[in-house]
């Protein structure tokens, strides 16, 4: 089915009281390895994906699965860990391109310079990136600053390079406590050069104490605390809130930016970005969950397999004062607010 075909499903669906099932993408986390060590990265559980190895499919098997997937969706976003880290990434987004897939490739960049095809492969090129200065840099990355002049010199290549192919580079930054003004630098580096940015509060994963505060009971994925007592934080937001209005390429409906500054509750749409695991397993209802019992490749087919685990788990649980990040809140309002969804299109040319 198409995305405007699912949009409508999905809707309807909201409308009359239900969650809706139709997938506006997927998102497939090719692999968990990274050489960085970002102090804001977590799996959902609290822990960096590179802590959480998991086995990774073959080649063969990762274009079976997007054969699978491109039955249910037409955008498919390629992440990890650090996707680059497989050398058959080319391959397989070019496979992914064959079968019509729009792909969205997320990455921190490092070697695209050796590896350009990946621009021509990549539909929407997001390029992780929390600050321009080169010594603040390396300390979200935890490495020296060799490794963040790579980041930024592959930024500064995909900037360059990005209109001989017609790929829309999008600069996706983090928001912590001690990192808001490297973000307002990547908004304005991001408005001056004519390329896409969306924000996302850092989350951490919190617990509710049952006795003993480390067995306590998980719940959920919240902001940062400190985040909801900043005045610059919010000021930051205010900044993207009056770029958006006066510029083109600042992704997230006004209701998610206004959102993640005030921290408002928000109805979880999961399902609408489907998240499946380097093995081909699929997370149910979502990352944050942890729930991964069904294979894609042994369903053969992402309906079957979303029944499956509907069967198994229950239905979808009503999430609404966590992940206040953009896959799911900016994603979730888009699905819910058409007129808002109708203007982005504009963010989303050229």
């Amino acid at each position: 089915m198409g995305f405007l075909g699912s949009y409508i499903r999905n809707f309807a669906s909201i409308a009359i009281g239900r969650q809706p099932l139709k997938p506006l993408l997927f998102s497939y986390y090719i692999t968990h390895r990274c050489d960085l060590n970002c102090g804001y990265c977590c799996d959902g559980d609290g822990k960096r994906f590179k802590a959480d190895p998991i086995p990774e499919l073959s080649t063969a098997q990762a274009k079976e699965l997007i054969g699978i997937l491109r039955r249910a969706a037409s955008t498919l976003d390629v992440t990890g860990g650090e996707p680059m880290l497989r050398m058959d990434l080319e391959e397989v987004l070019s496979h992914a391109r064959g079968l019509g897939f729009r792909t969205v490739l997320n990455t921190k960049g490092i070697g695209l310079e050796q590896r350009p095809d990946l621009l021509k492969l990549a539909d929407v090129l997001v390029l992780s990136l929390d600050t321009l200065d080169l010594s603040a840099l390396a300390g979200v990355l935890g490495r020296p600053t060799p490794v963040a002049e790579r980041v930024l010199s592959a930024m500064r290549f995909a900037v360059a390079r990005r209109h001989e192919n017609g790929t829309r580079v999008v600069l996706s930054a983090v928001a912590t406590p001690g990192n808001i003004v490297g973000v307002a630098g990547v908004l304005r580096f991001a408005v001056d050069n004519g390329v896409g940015f969306h924000v996302s509060p850092e989350i951490v994963a919190l617990r509710e104490p049952q006795g003993d505060p480390e067995r306590g009971r998980r719940v959920g994925t919240r902001p940062n605390p400190a985040l909801r007592e900043s005045a610059q934080y919010r000021q930051l937001l205010d900044d993207v809130l009056a770029a958006k209005r006066e510029s083109r390429g600042v992704f997230g409906v006004r209701s998610y930016l206004e959102g993640i500054r005030d921290f408002a509750s928000f109805p979880c749409h999961p399902l609408l970005m489907p998240v499946i695991r380097p093995d081909g397993r699929m997370y149910y209802p979502c990352l944050e969950s942890k729930q991964a019992e069904i294979n894609l490749l042994e369903a053969g087919d992402y309906g079957k397999a979303l029944g499956m685990a509907r069967a198994r788990m229950g239905e979808v649980p009503k999430c609404r004062d966590c992940c206040h990040i953009f896959c799911h809140m900016a994603l979730s309002l888009y699905q819910r607010r058409p007129l808002e969804a109708l203007g982005e299109l504009r963010h989303w040319r050229n």
